[in-house]
């Protein structure tokens, strides 16, 4: 059964309940499976168990507001890692647009805007705008459905047994393109570099805002400091009482290093003509990939790294600078 994940702020449950209620034919039919989190269990962590329910969905379904936009967890934790996912080709995101708010030039990672997928209900309309609220859930739901059955009825699950992901709009193309007719692999062009390495930055960046929030709730002598500079360098730092025993700064492309994550321990670098650790951007028989043979780190990956592995190499080398500093 394809398995979906509601994204929605909870400024928005009211809604996000009706339209739980109008997908439920859906789910009656086995063509759906929701969470969202309102199934959480008492006593259940709450950040893990909602990303690996993030993480293992199938579609994900953003319910967008103001209010969800302004959230951070909802931007920062779940929209944007859903995005990334798209761009990966294991999900499909699918807004709904509930209120009136200036949703189309909100950016969500790769330099794209929300504006450049479809939303629902019909032409982007919000939900509250409509005569009727059950008539607009009605008609964002009959979408789904129809989603749903054609991609069932054109293609057999894949091999994780999830939901195979359908066209998606050009910029969502996987960085290495399918063999030709001929057998022979087409070679990944520039552009499939460009967006593999900013989907790496964002990746890099979502989980260190993550680690580092939750760094500072672990201990009441530890302070954190998280910065997006742009839309290709953002800086952190860690505090043990008021004392700053970490930093780093990592972003992505330049004149130096074109086609790679660079990392520096000095977060307030600007030049970035210099810098402690870096995972280039490489093509590999299995796609493009960070290559890790260089690393300067003692942290050592057996392998080339996808968006996720570069993120978690560059914050593990973070944190065992932290840690030599606090020995």
């Amino acid at each position: 059964m394809t398995t979906g994940f509601i994204s929605y702020t909870h400024a928005d449950t009211a809604l996000k309940d009706q339209l739980v209620q109008h997908l439920a034919p859906l789910r009656r039919e086995g063509l759906i499976d929701l969470w969202h989190d309102g199934l959480l269990r008492p006593g259940e962590h709450l950040d893990p168990t909602v990303q690996a329910a993030l993480a293992e969905s199938d579609f994900v379904i953003l319910l967008v507001s103001a209010a969800f936009i302004a959230s951070e967890y909802c931007y920062e934790q779940e929209m944007l890692r859903a995005f990334v996912r798209q761009r990966q080709g294991t999900a499909r995101v699918i807004p709904i647009i509930l209120r009136p708010c200036q949703w189309k030039g909100v950016p969500i990672g790769n330099g794209e805007t929300l504006a450049e997928f479809v939303a629902l209900p019909k032409d982007g309309r919000p939900v509250t705008n409509w005569p009727d609220t059950d008539m607009a859930l009605d008609n964002a739901v009959g979408a789904i459905r129809e989603m749903l059955k054609a991609r069932l009825g054109s293609r057999a699950p894949s091999e994780s047994g999830g939901m195979p992901v359908a066209a998606e709009p050009t910029s969502t193309r996987k960085s290495v393109r399918s063999t030709n007719l001929l057998g022979i692999a087409a070679k990944p062009t520039d552009l499939d570099r460009d967006r593999f390495l900013r989907s790496g930055f964002v990746a890099t960046a979502t989980l260190f805002e993550q680690n580092l929030a939750e760094l500072n709730g672990s201990d009441p002598r530890i302070d954190t400091d998280f910065e997006r500079i742009d839309s290709r360098s953002f800086a952190a730092s860690v505090y043990l009482d008021g004392k700053r025993v970490g930093q780093i700064s990592i972003w992505h492309g330049g004149d130096m290093w074109r086609n790679a994550l660079c990392l520096s321990y000095d977060a307030a670098t600007s030049t970035r003509n210099s810098m402690n650790d870096w995972l280039p951007v490489e093509e590999t028989p299995q796609g493009l990939a960070f290559g890790a043979r260089n690393a300067m780190s003692h942290v050592r990956p057996d392998g080339p790294l996808d968006e996720n592995g570069a993120a978690a190499y560059f914050w593990d080398s973070f944190l065992n600078q932290v840690r030599s500093r606090i020995r």
